[in-house]
């Protein structure tokens, strides 16, 4: 069973012709969307209810479509897109800056969390290890030095045998020298 064909015709019963007025308003204004989005074109709709009440519906906006056909220069399409474009730039702006004061807050963070005693200790530890780095660093200066690379391979030339006493004892004898 399909749709019902309805007579055209004037309803006298006051609150059933409110009730079909809403519920055609609505119907349309659904249509005009629809039509809208799907064909990407500007609509407007302008209904006046039976008490003189306006209802209108816009897409994009019912004023935009008003001013366009009221002024179809491209000055106005100008016009519309600058605002655009400055409500684009604030809203960067305060992007940018909730960005800034979350960088702000995160390299804050992990230096108020921490203790003094867990600063002092993480000092003593910085400066024993700096400590350590500059004696490794002089002796690698004094290995690596041509001086030093002499006096090696002069203790391994000079080295002193102990043999064995017949007592027991250990004797030193002079360099051996191979």
């Amino acid at each position: 069973m399909g749709p019902r064909k309805i007579e055209i015709k004037r309803i006298e019963n006051s609150i059933e012709r409110k009730a079909t007025f809403l519920r055609l308003r609505d119907d349309i204004f659904k249509k005009a969307d629809a039509l809208a989005k799907l064909c990407h074109v500007e609509v407007a709709v302008l209904v006046i209810s039976p008490t003189n009440v306006p209802h209108t519906y816009g897409n994009p906006c019912f004023n935009d479509v008003v001013e366009h056909i009221q002024n179809p220069s491209a000055s106005s399409k100008i016009v519309s897109l600058m605002k655009e474009l400055e409500c684009i730039k604030k809203l960067e702006e305060v992007l940018t800056k909730r960005q800034q004061r979350n960088r702000e807050k995160s390299n804050m963070k992990g230096i108020v969390d921490l203790k003094l005693e867990d600063i002092v200790a993480f000092k003593r530890k910085l400066e024993a290890f700096q400590a350590g780095l500059k004696r490794k660093h002089v002796e690698m200066e004094d290995f690596s030095s041509p001086s030093m690379l002499s006096k090696n391979t002069k203790k391994k030339k000079t080295r002193t045998e102990f043999l064995p006493d017949i007592a027991g004892k250990c004797m030193s004898f002079g360099p051996r020298i191979p």
